[in-house]
C-alpha cells in the first residue's frame, strides 16, 4: 500500500496604493517587488490609479521595494502576511535630488524615516508590526516608544514616558493631523498617560514619533510628539475578526461600502475582558473591576483627481468601583486584595473621543491641500463616601444613609479644531509647507471636599 501526503502552502494578498510623496498624485508603473528570504524575486506594477496587488504570497514576515524612476527606492519590511486577512501597505515616494544629464542616481529610503520631510532630526517612523514586536509593548505606541534612544518608561503600571528628561506631560498626541486629548483609559487629569491605551493597533498606520526638533506645525509640544494616521479600511473585500485577550475582547470590520467608487468602511470595538469574566461569574482575584470600552471608526470616500473625503473618529470609557460599605465583617479589612482606605467607598471614571473629517486634494504634479476640521471632549470624575460605621456581634452595622460624600473632582474639556495645510514642491531641493491650526476651547472644572 502507497500513501501519498500533499501540502498547501498557506498565502494571501498584499494590495496598496503608491503616490507622490509631495502632490498625493497616484504613481503609474511602479515597480513593486516582493523580496523573499531565499532570493526569489516576484512583483507587479501599479495601475493608472496608483493601485498595486501582489497574489499567492506566502504567510510570513514579508518585505516590499517599492522604486521608479526619478524617485528614491522605498523598502518597507517586517510585513507580516497572515491567512486570514488581506494585508494593505500604501507607499508615498520622494523625488530623487541627484541628476546627471539623463541618468537618475536612485537612493533607498529608509523604513525608519520620518513621514513629516520637516522633521530631518529627532524623529522616526514606526509600524504597527513595532507596537507589536518591541518586549512590553502591549500594542501601545507610548510603551512600545519607551525602547527608542532617550525616551524612558515611568513604571509598568502605566504608560507615561520620560523623553530626555522632560516631564511626561510635555507630550502632546495628534490624530490625523490635529491635537487630540489623552488617549488612554483611567487618564488623570493634567496627564499624557494611563495604564491602558485606547487606541488599537489594528487601524493605525504607520505614524510618526518626535522626540525634538519639532516642525512649525507642532507648536504645542514640549517634550514629544506622537502623530498618528489612521489607515482607510479594505476597499475590495470584506473582512471581519474576533479577538479574546487581556487587554480586551474585540470586534474588527472592513470592507468596500461601493466597490465602483472604491469607498470603503473600518470599525472597531473593545470591551474589558475582566470585566466580562465578572459578569459571567469568574473570580478575577479582585471585586474592583476595571470596566472600560473603546471603539474607532472610518468612511472614506475618493474624489476625481486623486482626492478623499475621511469621516472617523475614535474614544472610549473607563470606570473602577472600590466599594468597602458592602464589607460585612472587620475581618475583611485584612484582605490583601483591598487596595484603597477602609473607610469610604470611592468612584473613578473617564471618558475621551474625538471625531473628524479629512478632506485632501491634489491640486497639480507637485502640490496638494490638506483640511481637517474635528470636535473632541474629554471628562473626567471622582467622588468618594465617607462610610460611618459600628460593629455589632462581629458585623459591621451603617449607621449614615446615604453616605455623605467627603471628596469630589471632575474635569470636562471641549475642542473643536480644524487644521489647514498646503505643500508644494519648489524644486527638487526644496519644499514649501504652509499651513493654520486653530482651536476653540471649552472648559469645567469641579472640585469639593467635606469633612465628617
Amino acid at each position: 500500500m502507497t500513501l501519498g501526503l500533499f501540502g498547501q502552502t498557506a498565502t494571501q494578498t498584499i494590495r496598496g496604493t503608491v503616490v507622490d510623496k509631495e502632490s498625493k498624485f497616484p504613481l503609474i508603473g511602479v515597480n513593486v517587488i516582493l523580496v523573499e528570504a531565499e532570493g526569489e524575486l516576484k512583483g507587479t506594477v501599479t495601475d493608472p490609479e496608483g493601485v498595486y496587488v501582489l497574489e499567492n504570497v506566502p504567510v510570513g514576515r514579508r518585505a516590499l521595494e517599492f522604486s521608479y524612476l526619478g524617485y528614491e527606492k522605498v523598502l518597507q519590511g517586517n510585513i507580516v502576511v497572515t491567512s486570514g486577512k488581506e494585508v494593505i501597505v500604501d507607499a508615498e515616494l520622494e523625488e530623487s535630488a541627484v541628476e546627471f544629464g539623463t541618468e537618475v542616481i536612485v537612493t533607498a529610503q529608509s523604513q525608519g524615516d520620518a513621514r513629516n520631510e520637516m522633521a530631518p532630526v529627532s524623529a522616526r517612523q514606526f509600524s504597527v508590526e513595532e507596537t507589536d514586536r518591541y518586549a512590553g509593548s502591549r500594542g501601545d505606541p507610548g510603551r512600545m516608544a519607551s525602547n527608542f534612544a532617550g525616551v524612558q518608561g515611568a513604571d509598568d503600571s502605566r504608560n507615561d514616558i520620560v523623553i530626555r528628561g522632560n516631564s511626561p506631560q510635555g507630550l502632546l498626541w495628534r490624530f490625523e493631523g490635529v491635537n487630540i486629548p489623552n488617549p488612554n483609559h483611567f487618564a488623570i487629569s493634567g496627564t499624557a498617560g494611563g495604564p491602558l491605551t485606547i487606541l488599537n493597533n489594528k487601524y493605525l498606520d504607520n505614524s510618526d514619533f518626535f522626540t525634538g526638533a519639532f516642525p512649525a506645525e507642532f507648536g504645542n509640544g514640549i517634550a514629544g510628539v506622537f502623530d498618528l494616521r489612521m489607515r482607510n479600511g479594505n476597499a475590495k473585500r470584506h473582512e471581519v475578526s474576533a479577538q479574546l485577550g487581556f487587554l480586551g475582547t474585540e470586534l474588527f470590520a472592513e470592507g468596500p461600502l461601493t466597490r465602483e467608487k472604491k469607498s470603503s468602511y473600518l470599525v472597531s470595538y473593545r470591551y474589558s475582558t475582566l470585566s466580562l469574566f465578572s459578569f459571567l461569574g469568574i473570580k478575577v482575584g479582585t471585586d474592583a473591576i476595571p470596566k472600560y470600552q473603546d471603539g474607532a471608526f472610518r468612511l472614506n470616500f475618493p474624489t476625481k483627481q486623486g482626492g478623499s473625503l475621511a469621516l472617523w473618529g475614535i474614544g472610549g470609557r473607563s470606570r473602577i468601583e472600590v466599594i468597602k460599605s458592602d464589607l460585612e465583617s472587620p475581618s475583611e479589612l485584612d484582605n490583601p486584595d483591598l487596595y484603597s482606605e477602609s473607610d469610604r467607598d470611592q468612584i473613578f471614571k473617564s471618558e475621551m473621543g474625538v471625531v473628524g473629517l479629512t478632506y485632501t486634494r491634489p491640486l497639480n504634479i507637485s502640490s496638494f491641500f490638506k483640511a481637517t476640521f474635528s470636535a473632541s471632549t474629554q471628562f473626567i470624575k471622582a467622588d468618594h463616601w465617607k462610610i460611618i460605621r459600628h460593629v455589632e456581634n462581629d458585623r459591621f452595622v451603617i449607621d449614615s444613609l446615604p453616605l455623605p460624600r467627603i471628596l469630589s473632582y471632575g474635569m470636562r474639556e471641549s475642542k473643536y479644531s480644524a487644521y489647514l495645510s498646503y505643500n508644494t514642491k519648489l524644486s527638487k531641493l526644496t519644499t514649501l509647507k504652509a499651513g493654520l491650526n486653530t482651536d476653540y476651547f471649552a472648559f469645567t472644572y469641579v472640585d469639593s471636599f467635606r469633612t465628617v
